[in-house]
């Protein structure tokens, strides 16, 4: 098979900071409440890169990532603190692959993606990118007891379904922790549709998928577990947004078992 994933439950040492040039990119929308606490936490690992992509919020999240690049800005030599501001909204998978982009010129040996509402924990990210010494790309996979109830429901039936239609158990596919060996991150910079919201979790396999197939090269992917710290937060999906999201976990999961079924062209 070319494209498989790994649920991957033993891993390595826990890390202080990052053994190779990782950069950390951070899609966020209307986050200013937590950004300039996450971005402390993402330097203290000495990655080579900081990226806040601000998907044109309406809140204070520019005006926290002024003071806090401004603020980082000559005191970490070897951390880069920057910002992009998108000046209309273009969903998480429109911010993430701006930011990817602006990337793709950095000298890095890998990505890794979090969201920004302080979900995730970014001392958790050396020990996973460690992984990618045998994994191309490595899949957070968060512990469903951290979960609200009705998150742990939906999380197991998509999950479910998924692997189900793919013929691939990825974990969790819904998870926004992903760490990117540098060559899939200036792949997905080029391949990701423009614009798009949740999605972008989806359709990156396929992205993936296609990829392996067309290089009849296997891509290995591990999932590996993450703490996820939900608090109050609820979820910002409407209805509507919730079948347009279930109709395309569908759509990607036929696609890539399609791809991983048929024949390099």
């Amino acid at each position: 098979m070319t494209f498989h994933c790994d649920i991957v439950r033993a891993l390595p040492p826990r890390q202080d900071r990052f053994a190779a040039r990782v950069a950390i990119l951070i899609p966020a929308y209307n986050e200013g409440a937590h950004l300039a606490d996450l971005v402390r936490q993402c330097v203290a690992l000495e990655p080579a890169v900081v990226l806040v992509v601000n998907d044109a919020s309406t809140d204070d999240t520019a005006a926290v990532l002024e003071t806090v690049v401004g603020g980082y800005r000559g005191t970490q030599r070897w951390v880069r603190v920057s910002a992009l501001h998108l000046a209309e909204n273009a969903g998480k998978q429109g911010a993430v692959k701006r930011g990817l982009q602006w990337l793709a010129g950095q000298r890095l040996d890998a990505v890794a993606l979090i969201d920004g509402d302080g979900q995730h924990d970014p001392r958790e990210l050396p020990a996973r990118t460690a992984l990618l010494d045998r994994y191309d790309a490595v899949l957070g996979m968060r512990s469903r007891a951290q979960m609200p109830a009705q998150r742990r429901l939906s999380n197991r039936l998509v999950n479910w379904g998924f692997r189900l239609l793919s013929g691939i158990h990825f974990g969790d596919v819904q998870s926004g922790l992903r760490i990117y060996r540098a060559d899939l991150a200036r792949l997905l910079a080029e391949e990701l549709p423009s614009r798009g919201g949740y999605g972008l979790e989806h359709a990156s396999l396929t992205v993936l998928a296609r990829h392996a197939r067309d290089r009849r090269a296997p891509l290995h992917l591990a999932a590996a577990p993450i703490s996820c710290a939900y608090g109050e937060a609820e979820s910002s999906l409407g209805p509507r947004a919730v079948w347009q999201l279930a109709h395309q976990t569908l759509r990607e999961a036929f696609r890539i078992r399609r791809l991983v079924a048929a024949p390099a062209c």
